[in-house]
């Protein structure tokens, strides 16, 4: 009796499963030839359900019973969505049209929930997986350079950066970098972008979503010039196997693999793995060694450079477990190991070996979202090179010999092994073993009927740098652990409301409160009217942004050049007695930027043929957080961590009781500085197949005014390092795409970049027209008259100045394998776009891939 009993409770059970599910089928094609579209992808609004179609462009779909919108979409085809009430087995097939016009992709972080690209409150662009697909590199980075308002950089084959509205930097941390909603830059001593040591493998990128301007108000006080939101592939959604091959000049060869699986209605994982590797440009740049004296002429040599070569190894992990059909646990670890060159604010490093990793925990649900993940780093055996250069050549030309009391162990002439072995000890070499933990939540919700929504989350951040006194003042005895060990706590809650109003009005408005372990309460809001027309909409945003000085400008001991400003650096100004107690002076200890900004702008299809996509911003920072600016003057101690004398770069020399010749580098707060620039892109499509994109950028800033205001170092003398852009006033950029030709097999893309020259200061490095072709220096004019010379680096002359075309084709060999080919600076134009870096030539790359669908 009993076991009849559970046999009929297993049946009831069985039909009540059957009647809260249903299946839907379908086939998804070109709405103009009919050929099947193999790889479409089918989702279910409001669910985190999907498939991809197979070999005859077919699906099926287990979804709940019910009113479901199920929507169909494909690269390069407008996507159709169709409402369909769903009981037992349903049949919807799909035709879509191609599309290559903008504007319809849904974009989720301007306001950290979904919405059309249009109607985003923000100045907002997509790299989208067409994008991503065409490009024929590993370096998914490359792409920045297309995009509208960014300020791309290349510092050698596999180096990009990016910025956004001026004032770059060596050391540059003003956007923010995120990975699936994770904050994926580098922890600890640096909180620098990842960039090429970024875990993510090309082929698992879904999309790319950039936003510009301040974006406190959600992210936090470290999200103040931009975000760069980086969105993997859903392993339910895409699944199978991608393999990709890369070759290339300059020894480059790139080898990629990433598989995805749905072994269950509940489990899905992913895995990817990557080898990048070759040679970078040639280039020498010129450290400056000798003192006068016992270590022979001040001059110029090489920089010893180990190897040109570089490599990255790069994988991920992630597992998917669905506890609803709207709520997943996924859990995803990633690493990379990196060796190649790496510009800073004194020369470049030798990055070897090192170590970028984290582990993430995350529970997404239509409402709410939840994470805690953690990130850490090692340094490997990485060193900075001109200092290695510097004190590798002094010593083995020393004319004191080693033997001599006191002096001899200090600066003695040694045997080259004993100066390799002197010139990479810690302090020149890294060592680092820095984590930073990091936990949010947030939830949502809508109310359709008044047309009102909410997003409220809270957020935690520890770091815990950790570099034994190599780049941060954290330890008295460089390369063992200190008792000066930083910690960094950042809690921060955030309330966002969206109201529809009549007249196809939106008016969005947010704001976050922040407590900073160091800086204390920080308020930032964000208030936005977004007016829709047909098929687009203005905008008029207001967003304040802080911007807390990150650990590397609070802390740094760098090189015996660079140091942090967080608790002052006390320092003998240049002039002044090195024994009187009473010349010592400390620095004004650094503040947190305010970035308060106005933004007006439109975007929308004017025309079947034409897409605008135009903003314009003025901005004011009170406390403007500067580069790397020099202090006239000998550096004593960042904070309470003493710097002994034999470990600065630029000392000075004392002759009759009266310092000279001493220089460190440090950040300052400014007054206040505005900002204003205008981003403007154009998309016409002459036909479906053939379209012209155009993005041009302007500039400008007070900084560059010879005011008082602008005196950073309090010399009481405005300097042209002072008052310089770091970036050029004028951009421009323009591709010519031809898509879908023989019979839909075939992409051309042409493209061109102009950028206007100007000149870049960033601690000791120097590019400027004026001082082309000899060493770096500032003159500087001080109140009582007196010229002061502040030494930098050779001088290379300003950077931009290039106007570069690029080409790139790709060609599907069958429907699973695809070859492409890009080339780019097809002239060969002398093209140097960053200090310390060499000149960029022309670059050349072939891919193969294939796609290897999984249908179970």
């Amino acid at each position: 009796m009993k076991q009849r009993l559970l046999t009929l409770l297993s049946m009831l059970l069985s039909v009540v499963a059957f009647a809260q599910n249903g299946i839907i089928t379908g086939k998804v094609k070109d709405s103009q030839s009919g050929e099947a579209l193999l790889g479409a992808s089918i989702t279910v609004k409001g669910t985190n359900l999907g498939t991809v179609t197979g070999n005859d462009g077919g699906f099926s779909l287990k979804v709940p019973a019910g009113k479901q919108t199920v929507i169909a979409s494909f690269v390069g085809y407008g996507s159709v969505s169709k409402e369909v009430e769903v009981s037992g087995n349903v049949t919807v097939d799909f035709s879509l049209e191609a599309s290559n016009i903008l504007g319809d992709e849904v974009v989720v972080s301007a306001t950290r929930r979904a919405e059309k690209l249009t109607e985003a409150p923000a100045s907002i662009s997509v790299i989208t997986t067409k994008d991503i697909d065409q490009l024929a590199s590993f370096n998914v980075g490359e792409l920045a350079s297309k995009i509208q308002g960014v300020e791309f950089v290349r510092t050698g084959v596999n180096g990009v950066g990016i910025n956004a509205r001026g004032f770059n930097n060596a050391f540059n941390a003003k956007v923010l970098a995120m990975t699936d909603g994770r904050n994926s830059m580098m922890a600890g001593g640096s909180g620098l972008p990842a960039g090429i040591m970024n875990t993510v493998v090309k082929e698992d990128i879904e999309r790319v979503e950039v936003v510009l301007g301040p974006n406190s108000a959600l992210y936090g006080p470290n999200a103040h010039n931009g975000i760069v939101n980086t969105i993997t592939k859903d392993p339910r959604r895409y699944q199978g196997t991608t393999v990709a091959i890369n070759a290339g000049n300059q020894s480059v060869f790139s080898a990629r693999l990433r598989h995805a699986m749905k072994l269950s209605d509940k489990f899905a994982f992913k895995v990817t793995g990557e080898l990048t590797q070759g040679n970078d440009f040639k280039f020498n740049d010129s450290v400056y060694v000798g003192n006068g004296t016992y270590y022979g002429a001040v001059r110029a040599v090489p920089e010893m450079v180990k190897t040109f070569k570089f490599s990255h190894r790069r994988g991920e992990a992630g597992l998917y477990y669905s506890l609803s059909p709207k709520s997943d646990i996924i859990v995803s670890y990633g690493g990379s190991i990196n060796d190649f060159l790496a510009v800073n604010n004194v020369g470049r490093n030798q990055i070897d070996g090192w170590k970028f990793s984290y582990l993430q925990g995350r529970y997404v649900s239509p409402r709410v979202f939840a994470q805690v993940y953690y990130t850490w780093t090692n340094v490997g055996n990485s060193y900075g090179i001109a200092p290695y250069t510097r004190d590798y050549t002094n010593r083995i030309n020393s004319t004191i010999p080693a033997t001599t009391p006191v002096l001899g162990p200090l600066v003695g002439k040694l045997t080259p092994g004993e100066a390799q072995a002197f010139a990479l000890r810690y302090g020149n070499k890294f060592k680092e073993a820095s984590g930073r933990l990091n936990g949010e939540i947030q939830y949502n919700n809508a109310w359709e009927k008044i047309g009102l929504s909410m997003v409220a989350s809270m957020s935690y951040q520890k770091d815990y740098p950790n570099t034994f006194g190599t780049s941060l003042a954290d330890s008295n005895v460089p390369g063992k652990e200190g008792d000066k060990l930083i910690t960094v706590e950042q809690i921060g809650g955030a309330v966002q409301f969206e109201k529809t109003l009549p007249a196809k009005l939106k008016l969005v408005a947010a704001a976050r409160v922040d407590n900073h372990s160091v800086f204390g309460n920080l308020f930032a809001p964000k208030l936005a009217l977004v007016k829709g027309v047909k098929n687009g909409s203005f905008r008029l945003t207001y967003g304040r942004a802080n911007a807390a000085p990150i650990i590397l400008f609070q802390s740094a001991n760098v090189f015996g050049l660079v140091f942090g400003n967080g608790s002052g650096v006390s320092y003998i100004p240049n002039g002044s007695n090195p024994a009187d107690p009473a010349a010592v002076k400390v620095t004004d200890k650094l503040k947190v930027e305010q970035i308060g900004t106005w933004e007006i702008g439109y975007k929308g299809t004017i025309s079947k043929k034409l897409y605008l996509d135009v903003n314009g911003y003025y901005g004011r920072s009170k406390n403007f957080l500067s580069p790397a600016i020099t202090v006239g003057g000998r550096a004593l101690k960042v904070g309470d961590i003493a710097i002994p004398t034999q470990n600065l770069l630029l000392g000075g020399t004392v002759t009759n009781n009266a310092l000279a010749g001493a220089a460190f580098s440090t950040y300052f707060n400014y007054g206040q500085v505005d900002a204003w620039g205008v981003d403007l892109g154009i998309n016409y499509y002459f036909t479906s197949n053939v379209s012209l994109g155009v993005k041009y950028s302007y500039f400008g800033s007070d900084i560059t005014e010879d005011n008082i205001k602008n005196d950073a170092n309090r010399d009481g003398f405005v300097s042209s390092e002072e008052k310089s852009l770091n970036t050029p006033k004028n951009r421009l950029a323009a591709t010519l795409s031809f898509q879908n030709l023989m019979n839909k097999k075939l992409f051309i893309n042409l493209s061109m970049r102009a950028v206007q020259k100007f000149d870049f200061y960033s601690g000791n490095q120097i590019a400027t027209e004026a001082g082309a072709g000899k060493r770096g220096v500032v003159t500087a004019t001080l109140p009582n008259g007196t010229k002061v010379n502040y030494l930098k680096n050779f001088d290379y002359g300003p950077l931009g100045g290039f106007t570069t075309f690029d080409f790139s084709a790709g060609y599907a060999l069958s429907k699973n394998i695809t070859a492409g080919a890009a080339v780019s600076n097809i002239f060969n134009v002398k093209q140097r776009e960053f200090v310390g870096s060499p000149l960029i030539g022309r670059l050349f790359s072939v891919e193969l891939k294939a796609n290897i669908p999984y249908h179970k």
